[in-house]
């Protein structure tokens, strides 16, 4: 008998840096119905996570580890990170 994954379709959003502190987690599953754009994923993000509105200038989206622009698709089964800027010295 084959296992059917009953799990509803997501995208795997990881979070680094100061967003990552800020959220207080290393990575958000996005519940989806189907493909969006980046653009619209970070406009839910900052909707469900008020951390991601202050960052949501700067910050760098990469899908399946490929930086990738705000109209770029993503849909369930991808992995996007958001990269924000790192200080130190």
């Amino acid at each position: 008998m084959k296992d059917v994954d009953s799990s509803p379709p997501a995208i795997d959003v990881r979070l680094f840096s100061s967003l990552r502190e800020q959220v207080g987690c290393g990575s958000v599953a996005v519940i989806v119905e189907g493909p969006m754009t980046v653009d619209e994923l970070l406009r839910r993000l900052a909707d469900e996570h008020r951390a991601v509105q202050a960052f949501l200038s700067c910050i760098r989206v990469a899908v399946n580890q490929e930086y990738v622009g705000e109209s770029h698709v993503v849909g369930p089964g991808d992995e996007v990170a958001l990269i924000t800027p790192v200080s130190g010295g």
